[in-house]
C-alpha cells in the first residue's frame, strides 16, 4: 500500500477552512513565548522537587517477621510522621512557587492571549 501525502492546505480545505490561515499578533506571539517558558519553568521546578524529596525522602523501615504486632504498628506510624515530616517542606515550596506564582502568571498570560482580538475581529 502505498502512502499518501496531503499539503497542509488540502487538509485545511477538507475541514472547511478555506481563507488563509493568520498568524497571531506580535504580542499574542510574545505571549505564547512567554507562556512556554513559565510553563517549562514550572516544570523544572515540579521535576526538582520531586527528585529532591525522592533523594530526602526516608528509607522503608525493615521489620523483622518475629516482632510483635505492637511494635509493627508503632514502627510503621514513626514512619509515616517522618515521612509527613520529610514531605512538608517540599510541598510549601511547591505552594509558594508554583502555586502561589507561576500558575498565576501563566494564566495570566494565556488570558491575554485568548483574550485579546485586532481591531477588525468580533
Amino acid at each position: 500500500m502505498e502512502e499518501q501525502k496531503f499539503s497542509a492546505d488540502e487538509v485545511l480545505r477538507d475541514a472547511g477552512a478555506d481563507g488563509p490561515v493568520r498568524g497571531g499578533t506580535f504580542l499574542q506571539r510574545t505571549g505564547l513565548t512567554l507562556a512556554a517558558y513559565v510553563g517549562a519553568l514550572a516544570g523544572i521546578v515540579v521535576i526538582a522537587l520531586v527528585a529532591k524529596w525522592m533523594f530526602y525522602a526516608p528509607a522503608l523501615p525493615t521489620i523483622p517477621s518475629d516482632t510483635d504486632p505492637a511494635a509493627t504498628k508503632i514502627i510503621l506510624e514513626n514512619y509515616k510522621t517522618l515521612q509527613q515530616a520529610t514531605l512538608e517542606p517540599f510541598t510549601s515550596l511547591f505552594d509558594s512557587i508554583v502555586v502561589k506564582v507561576l500558575l498565576p502568571v501563566f494564566t495570566s498570560i494565556l488570558g491575554y492571549i485568548f483574550g485579546t482580538r485586532t481591531q477588525g475581529e468580533h
